[in-house]
């Protein structure tokens, strides 16, 4: 993210996408931050969630599980259509992509809990810009954030 005098300024337009994400902990933040074995996470490493917004530079995703700002992981965002069932009954979805990431913001969205997790996406992957426009291709109705606010206002 670029500053300006002490403000942090999006690079990139975030485009309204969801996807289900699963966000992987790195080695040196697990055994700080680890996830309950009753609760929707993938393991005690990590969480499951569907992203709200993506860019080229990173996204958001909401989760039922708190993750504290600056912890670093893995981002993993993959297709809604299953490719199998697993024997548990739980699907199995392709991989779009993964990225190392780093948790930038964390807000309460709601009471049940739910939380909007903004993450950075780090060691930048120079081919990123052409898969958030395959993303963009992939799903009719993403729009970028500046035109669902505009459209939310006209409702």
């Amino acid at each position: 993210m670029a500053q300006a005098r002490g403000l942090r300024i999006r690079q990139h337009e975030r485009w309204e996408i969801e996807l289900p994400v699963e966000f992987v902990v790195c080695d040196e933040h697990r055994l700080q931050v680890r996830f309950s074995s009753v609760s929707a996470a993938v393991d005690d490493g990590g969480l499951r969630g569907t992203s709200i917004d993506i860019s080229p530079g990173g996204l958001a995703l909401a989760s039922r599980q708190f993750v504290p700002r600056s912890c670093e992981g893995v981002v993993r965002v993959f297709e809604t259509t299953p490719i199998g069932t697993r024997g548990d009954g739980t699907p199995i979805l392709q991989l779009i992509f993964e990225q190392p990431a780093k948790v930038r913001r964390v807000r309460m969205i709601s009471h049940d809990p739910l939380y909007k997790v903004g993450l950075s996406f780090l060691d930048l992957d120079p081919q990123m810009e052409q898969k958030i426009a395959a993303l963009q291709a992939l799903t009719p109705h993403g729009t970028t954030e500046r035109e669902a606010t505009r459209r939310r206002a006209d409702e």
